[in-house]
This record gives structure tokens, sequence and C-alpha cells, in this order.
């Protein structure tokens, strides 16, 4: 019999300043006004939800965070007050188990908190295994895609000697991770219930220097450390950069075998949990690095985790991307001859009938008429960065760059209309905001959508897959479509259409989005009942309606016709080598 999973505060009594309990009804907000006039941590903590929450000075939010995702989960705010400012804490349930209702909520100010210690017996982590692949079983229609029974089987059965043998909870988590991974969707979602940095060390032990992996050579990514900005790592404590990408990869996904985001992300946005999840932190790191053509090692202590997030956080190959990406769509004019347009997200818009969809619909007519104004037989359709949303506004931007009729899909279907293991079913945010409380209100959606059940596949109603028309007015000169590795979902959606029935040239690396199929559409969250680990995945497997080409294979994100590498000079002069490249072939 499994023991529940409660996760004391495990305070230190002589620095508890204050305590107090509360109880939320469903929708509702609950006022915290700190007690301690001293810099503290507030502590927040449900056996019930997963709690949002935000801190306010003089009634001006200063914060918000949801760091941790599981139903029992702890938020820990460090609050330093200022003399003569009032201070305000608001919760709020942002997600709960479909069985949950009203959620009592403990709120604590302290000194100092614990590192939690995420023990299990090995019991329980088999237990969450077979539920883990449970849920996978009668849930995901993803899950033989690119693995055969044999395959899963055989990777399941190595799993489950490996669970037995965790020793806590970051062993089981590598374990879950592995076998997220390995059935190839970049919608799987698997997560720690508390943000990793909980169960790490506060002490000063943490990573000296940020890293970035440019087309498999790790540079490091700041300025004033003391490695040399742009410095290849060779090493870091004996593991060899090469090492570090292959072990970070297991932590990201991709749909199909696509790597080059697997392989990347990591060292953009794991580096404050997952890289210590797989390397571990120490008061020493012996690092080796290459510099101007000498192989060196330095000897650094660790410095404490908010010295670290600081480092991250302002690393130099930011100032790249957030130029790249402070627009969520834009018209430049990129030479004589050329235009570009830019559209680095599909998420400003939920569908037709939100003002933004109108807002687009107009600015794509505006572009339209300079198109045309000038005679302009260039175009680059630049999604670098797009990790997808709403599919209408792809379709949308797509029916301005083909003479043919497309769909959505040629067919997409779930193994379902009715939830299964509903009572390890997550209540997302996604649902609250549709009005979806409960089971019987995302069945309700579900048979709405996917009423047709044939040979046990519940296919996506007629009447949502329309074939939709070219617009009146379509670009009919040459496109160059640029493509990185974090493109995906609709956006690598709308990269396949373009290459498959455009004259686009294809710049740039491999999406993480597949070319020919995905699970999209609806995303789904389980909690394991023991380790309290979330894990999701998108319900609808859709064929996409793009062509067979002979250099795209099943399992591929969109290929590019054209691969793009950066030069370290590159890197240190922050060169868009996209653009670059353009221009390049444009003179030939």
């Amino acid at each position: 019999m499994a023991r529940p999973l409660i996760i004391p505060l495990l305070l230190f009594l002589n620095s508890t300043y204050a305590q107090t309990n509360s109880i939320i009804k469903p929708g509702d907000t609950v006022k915290y006004l700190p007690q301690s006039h001293k810099p503290s941590w507030i502590s927040i903590q449900s056996a019930d939800a997963n709690l949002g929450v935000a801190l306010l000075m003089d009634g001006k939010k200063i914060k918000e965070q949801d760091d941790s995702r599981g139903i029992k989960s702890i938020e820990r705010l460090y609050f330093t007050p200022e003399k003569g400012k009032k201070y305000e804490v608001k919760i709020w349930a942002k997600s709960y188990l479909e069985k949950s209702k009203a959620v009592k909520v403990t709120i604590t100010e302290s000194k100092n908190v614990p590192v939690l210690n995420g023990q299990f017996t090995s019991d329980q982590f088999v237990e969450d295994l077979r539920t883990f692949r449970s849920i996978r079983e009668k849930a995901n229609s993803g899950l033989y895609v690119y693995r055969n029974k044999k395959q899963i089987d055989s990777i399941y059965q190595q799993a489950e000697e490996k669970a037995r043998n965790s020793k806590n909870i970051f062993d089981f988590y590598k374990v879950i991770t592995q076998l997220t991974g390995f059935e190839g969707s970049c919608h799987n979602y698997t997560d720690l219930p508390n943000h990793a940095s909980y169960y790490l060390t506060q002490k000063p032990e943490y990573l000296p220097i940020t890293l970035k992996n440019i087309d498999g050579r790790l540079l490091q990514d700041s300025k004033d450390t003391a490695v040399p900005l742009g410095a290849e790592i060779l090493s870091i404590n004996g593991v060899s950069a090469k090492q570090m990408i292959r072990r970070f990869s297991q932590y990201y996904f991709s749909d199909g075998y696509s790597m080059p985001y697997k392989e990347t992300t990591g060292f953009e946005r794991g580096m404050l949990d997952k890289f210590y999840i797989e390397f571990g932190n120490h008061k020493e790191y012996l690092i080796q690095y290459q510099w101007n053509g000498v192989v060196k090692e330095v000897s650094l202590p660790g410095i404490p985790l908010e010295s670290f997030k600081k480092l991250q956080e302002s690393r130099y190959s930011l100032t790249f991307d957030k130029k790249l990406l402070s627009e969520k769509y834009s018209f430049s004019k990129e030479g004589e001859g050329i235009y570009r347009l830019s559209l680095r997200g599909f998420d400003f818009a939920t569908g037709k009938e939100d003002p933004a969809y109108k807002k687009f619909s107009v600015f794509l007519d505006q572009m339209m008429d300079t198109l045309e104004q000038e005679k302009i037989q260039n175009l680059i359709i630049d999604l670098r960065g797009n990790t997808g949303g709403t599919g209408a506004l792809y379709e949308k931007v797509f029916s301005y760059l083909t003479q043919r009729p497309f769909r959505d899909s040629h067919y997409a279907y779930t193994q379902f209309n009715e939830v299964p293991l509903e009572e390890k079913l997550v209540i997302t945010p996604l649902f609250l905001s549709n009005g979806v409380q409960d089971k019987h209100g995302l069945n309700a959606y579900l048979k709405q959508l996917y009423p047709k059940n044939v040979q046990g596949k519940y296919y996506w109603a007629d009447g949502k897959n329309p074939s939709i028309m070219p617009n009146e007015r379509t670009f009919k000169g040459q496109i160059y479509l640029l493509v990185d590795q974090r493109v995906a979902s609709a956006a690598s959606h709308l990269a396949s259409l373009i290459k498959s029935y455009t004259n686009a040239v294809v710049i740039g690396k491999e999406t993480v989005g597949g070319y020919y199929e995905h699970n999209g559409h609806l995303p789904l969250v389980y909690e394991l009942p023991n380790t309290g680990i979330q894990t999701g995945f998108s319900i609808v497997h859709v064929i996409q309606d793009a062509q067979n080409l002979p250099d795209q294979k099943k399992g591929q994100g969109i290929i590019p016709h054209i691969a793009i590498q950066e030069t370290d000079q590159d890197f240190l002069d922050q060169t868009d080598v996209y653009l670059k490249k353009v221009s390049e072939l444009r003179k030939q």
C-alpha cells in the first residue's frame, strides 16, 4: 500500500516568523499580508492543488510565479521588505486533480527553508512507473507511431529495473524522462512536482560560467567571468562537452527522431535545474577550454544559486535572441526588392473571433499591398523561435502563399472520447480558461470534436477540418523560409506546407516539429500517485497535409535545403547568419 505524498515544511522552529492556514474555493484568490518586517522566505503549499502566487508592493505586482507544477508542491518567494511599503501576496489554484474541490493552503514565513528530500521506496517508484505506462497506453495516440510494441516492452523492462534501484526522486525522474523522449513528440511533458532547485543545496556549489551549444561546440556565454567569452569548453569536472550535450538532451523532447532542439535547448532553458539533476552541483569546477588555439585549464569555486540565476539571465547570446523575438510578428524591408515577414509565435490569438486575429488579418492585407505596389519578387518567411500556437493563424498565413486549397490535416484521431484514468487527471489552466472544470465537461468537448469511432480510433469531425481556399491575393515570387531547431507545432506545420507546396528555399536547421505528422491539438496532464511527478502529452495524432518529398523521411522535422552553421566569430559578432545566407544566394 503506497503512502500518500505529504511534503513537510520541516522549518526550524526558531526561524519561523508566522504561519497560517486558509481555504481557496474554485475560481477564488486568497490575499495574504506578510507579517515579518525582516527578509524572509514565504512558503505556500497545498495538498489539493497547484498554486500560483503573486507578490504586490503598494498595489503593484512585482513578481508572479508558478515554479512548481505538482498538486502537492511548494511555492517559495524570497521577500525583502522596504520601509514604508505595503506588501500583499495573492494565491490562487492554477490546477487540481479532477476529484479535488475546495483547497486548503498553508502559508509560512521563515528565515530559512529546507532542502526537500524526495525519498520514496522502491515499490512506490515501480507503482508510479506502471501507472505511467498505463496512462500512455490508454490515452496517448502517439505511443506506437515511431516505436513498435517490442521496442516499448524492452525499454519498460529496463526502466523497471532502474526504478527499483532509484535512490531518490532525481534517479526516478531520469527514468521517466527517458521513456517520455523515446516516444517522439515535442508536445510531451514530464516534470518534477517541485522546482528542482528546491531539492538542491543552498551552498555556493553552482556553475560559475554559462554555456551555449553552437553546432556541437559548447561556448562560454558570459562576459566578465574567469573563462573568456566565446571560449570553447572542452570538459567540466572530467565530463566532455560531447557527453554533456548527449546526456543533457534526454530531458528535452522532439517529434520523431529530430535531435537539434534536444541537443541545444537545455543550455538555454535547463541550466537552473536539469543540469544539476544530471551532473550534480560541486564546490569546485575544473574547466578545460580552448582559446586562441591553446588548451587551458582552470579550477573555479562554485557560486550561490541566486548568483548563477543572474549569470544565466544576463548571458551574452540573449541580446540577439531578445532582439529577434521582440515582436510576435513584423514586416520589414531587407534590401532592394526583398522584404521579410517575421512570425515569432502563433499564441497571440485564440481563434478567428479574437480581435487579435482580425488585427493580424489586416496586417497581412497591408503586407500584400506593399508587395504588389512595389512589385516585390522576393519574400523571406522567418519562423525562427516560433514554437506554435493557434492553428487558425498559421492557416491564415499560408492562404497568402499558396495557389491551391489545403487542409489542416489529411485526418486526425484520438484513442478515446471519454477520458481514461480520470482520478489521476489534472484539470489544467487551459481547461479552466475554456470553462472545463471536470471530466464531464471534458468528455462533452471530446464527443463534439471526435464523434466517429472507426476500429478503436475516434476521428476528427468533418466540419472541423474544412478545405481552406487561397486568399484572393497570393505572393507568387521567390520565397526564402528561415527555420531553426525551436520551430514547433503550428509553426512547423506551416513550414511543412511551405516546403511542400511552394518554391521556397528552406534555410536553417531541422525543426523540432515533424514534417509529416505530429501529436497536437489537445494536451492532457496526469499526476503519478506517489512521487507527484506530472506527465502530459497531446492526445490527437495529426497526419499533416504535406506531400512526400525525397529529402523528408518519416520521423524528421522540416529539413532545410541549405543548412546553417555558425562560426565562433559569428557568435562573438552576433551576426545574423540566416539573413547573410539569403543575401549570398541572391547574388549568385
